[in-house]
């Protein structure tokens, strides 16, 4: 019995996906754009040193950063994030359509964008290679460039709905490719080949971001939804897959969702 329960509400929540995925058409969004680019820097990955070695543009290592026009950046994301939205069937509204946004009477959602960084930082990507019973390693450095969202997420006309805050982020990299070399002298080293990001790669990357954040975007409204309608909490969430026009199960959320506690650090 409580298999055969479980099956049931499975396919339950399944049909609720479905169904906001195939009816729920009249969904309106208003995204506000952030203020600037917060612009980082770091000569290692973030996670392995400490906040206060974090540097700003003016570093004289930092290559993109320093460089990085906001304003650019910031229009490529947005123009992204509205386009992908668009052909999901969601009413995007921007900051010149906040009356009209506002005068809606349907519910209605905010995502704002509070915070937008980009993070140029030097990481190492290492290689392996065997012959025989000999391992040999190696590493090679690498430019890293990172962009950070964080959206403060609100329902219009719903007092009880308490904001959330949705935090996510995509990369892009050098690309290293090579092998193992054995000298005449029976030393064995790694000859790599590098392709190194360009300022193309940069705005390529905002480009990126938008349309993965309308994805987000869209998946979160559809998991609010189903779980709203099946009247629990479920442990799985939903992703809409717009090649394939199918929707497949996750055990992680579209965002990554901050406590207030966090944000107030």
């Amino acid at each position: 019995m409580l298999l055969s329960a479980a099956l049931v509400g499975c396919a339950t929540s399944l049909q609720l996906a479905s169904r906001f995925v195939l009816e729920e058409t009249d969904i309106h969004v208003l995204v506000l754009p952030p203020d600037n680019l917060i612009k980082s820097f770091a000569t290692e990955h973030p996670d392995s040193i400490p906040p206060d070695s974090i540097m700003g543009p003016g570093d004289a290592r930092a290559q993109f950063i320093s460089e990085v026009s906001d304003s650019v950046f910031i229009s490529h994301f947005m123009s992204a994030l509205n386009g992908h939205l668009d052909r999901l069937y969601i009413q995007a509204y921007g900051p010149d359509d906040a009356d009209a946004f506002f005068s809606l009477e349907q519910p209605a959602y905010i995502f704002l964008i509070a915070q937008m960084e980009l993070f140029e930082y030097t990481e190492k990507e290492y290689f392996e290679g065997r012959s025989g019973w000999n391992r040999y390693m190696s590493s090679v450095d690498i430019k890293v460039l990172e962009n950070n969202v964080w959206f403060e997420f609100m329902k219009v006309h719903d007092p009880e709905f308490e904001m959330q805050v949705l935090f996510n982020t995509h990369a892009t990299s050098d690309y290293v490719e090579g092998r193992f070399l054995r000298l005449s002298t029976g030393e064995v080293v790694f000859n790599p080949t590098k392709y190194l990001l360009t300022e193309d790669d940069l705005y390529d990357l905002a480009y990126f971001s938008g349309k993965q954040n309308a994805h987000k975007i869209f998946d979160h409204l559809l998991n609010l939804y189903v779980r709203r309608e099946y009247g629990r909490d479920l442990p799985y969430y939903f992703h809409y897959d717009m090649q394939s026009h199918s929707i497949l199960e996750r055990d992680y959320p579209p965002f990554i969702r901050i406590n207030a506690a966090e944000t107030e650090e």
